[in-house]
């Protein structure tokens, strides 16, 4: 199956030339990461905090793994399912696609639905030379079962794929029916959020990952879209005793005069040996 490109034209640009100067790559010395996460928004949102993993991602990568909430179809808990997709239309060049054992098949209706997984392709595709196998997850009912999927992932993985969660993380505000600190959208409301998910993403980049899943998913029920698919990352570079950091921070209402009544806000966290 050729996964088609859904989303060209409205959540990035179709004009290849104004998407590649949107997502360019520059690519620094201190480029060493192998493990990631970042935001699945539109471009025109996430597409800074996107190249921050981009621009350091080791140039030994030849292959990413890239793990993904399901928006449009429901999963089963503690499931990590993928499909077989022999390569990924996107406007920049397609990309090659590959398969990693171990995982439920037949989600292919899922990869060719996400719009997580098309946000990532124009810099797979920027970067070239990459090939791409998705997999998606929504929930764990039990923090074990992530383990048991990262535990298996490294078994299968060679040294030369790189792995990326791609999450959102607070969903604030009346449209998202989560409202803990007002109903109304303020500076102050903005920057409580902002300081919750940095807290989040800094246990995870730690190897904290397991409590602050539990914290944020049964304590909190906060509404970030893709923690499930971070808790593998997180465990999986825990288990190989990889270094984390928060690369960046941001959200949809920045710039704005708080006239919003619902925001979303973003991160970007990387590992490295």
């Amino acid at each position: 199956m050729i996964r088609k490109q859904i989303f060209a034209g409205s959540w990035y640009p179709l004009d290849s030339a104004k998407l590649e100067k949107m997502i360019k790559i520059t690519s620094t010395s201190d480029n060493k990461d192998f493990f990631g996460v970042v935001p699945h928004a539109g471009l025109y949102y996430s597409a800074s905090l996107i190249k921050l993993f981009f621009n350091t991602l080791s140039p030994e990568v030849n292959k990413m793994l890239l793990i993904t909430p399901s928006h449009y179809f429901s999963l089963p808990t503690n499931v990590l399912g993928s499909g077989n997709i022999e390569s990924f239309e996107c406007s920049i060049q397609n990309i090659p696609g590959f398969s990693v054992s171990g995982l439920e098949e037949g989600y292919e209706k899922v990869t060719q639905a996400e719009h997580a997984v098309e946000m990532i392709l124009p810099f797979i595709a920027e970067r070239k030379n990459l090939s791409l196998c998705c997999a998606h997850v929504n929930q764990f009912s039990d923090i074990n079962k992530a383990s048991g999927y990262a535990q298996k992932l490294l078994a299968t993985i060679d040294d030369k794929t790189a792995v990326l969660a791609s999450s959102d993380f607070t969903h604030y505000g009346k449209s998202f029916g989560y409202t803990p600190y007002g109903s109304i959208i303020n500076k102050d409301v903005v920057d409580k959020v902002s300081t919750y998910d940095i807290n989040i993403a800094k246990r995870f980049a730690i190897g904290d990952g397991r409590s602050a899943y539990i914290q944020a998913t049964q304590k909190d029920e906060a509404t970030i879209c893709g923690i499930a698919p971070m808790l593998i990352v997180s465990e999986m570079a825990r288990l190989t005793k990889m270094r984390g950091r928060v690369l960046g921070q941001s959200n949809s209402i920045e710039g704005s005069s708080f006239n919003e009544n619902s925001f979303v806000s973003y991160l970007s966290i990387a590992w490295r040996k």
